[in-house]
């Protein structure tokens, strides 16, 4: 590690500087939801890492957020799977949709994928490509 360029120093920099504001938030406490245990605790901090780590292993993004989100809502419900389930749908899923502001970024975000879908099929990312080797 003796010589390092200087983007990974940037880089290693930025990872611990998100690393611990990722961490400050996680272990402060929030007010009213003392009654739950895994609250400001190194368990808050478990669904993303295996949301992160699922998605690196499996290289499927939307299943690993899933397990993350599932292993979330079995915390917040103190390990009941029938309260976990209704915690995930009505607390999670029909909260985010029920705000138009979610609901519009959620559009927007499908409809980027679509024309990505588009080009890519299309040929405009081989096109683009070849272009940027000129």
């Amino acid at each position: 590690m003796a010589h390092l360029s200087s983007k990974r120093k940037a880089l290693i920099f930025v990872l611990i500087v998100a690393f611990t504001l990722v961490a400050a938030s996680a272990f402060a406490a929030q007010e009213g939801e003392a009654g739950n245990p895994f609250v400001g605790t190194f368990w808050s901090l478990v669904p993303p890492i295996i949301a992160i780590a699922l998605a690196l292993i499996t290289k499927e993004v939307h299943s690993s957020l899933f397990a993350g989100i599932l292993v979330g809502a079995f915390f917040i419900a103190n390990g009941n799977p029938v309260s976990a389930m209704h915690t995930m749908v009505d607390d999670g899923f029909v909260a985010v949709l029920s705000d138009g502001w979610n609901v519009g970024i959620m559009i927007f975000t499908i409809l980027l994928g679509v024309v990505s879908a588009l080009s890519f099929k299309a040929g405009g990312t081989v096109a683009y490509g070849k272009w940027a080797l000129r």
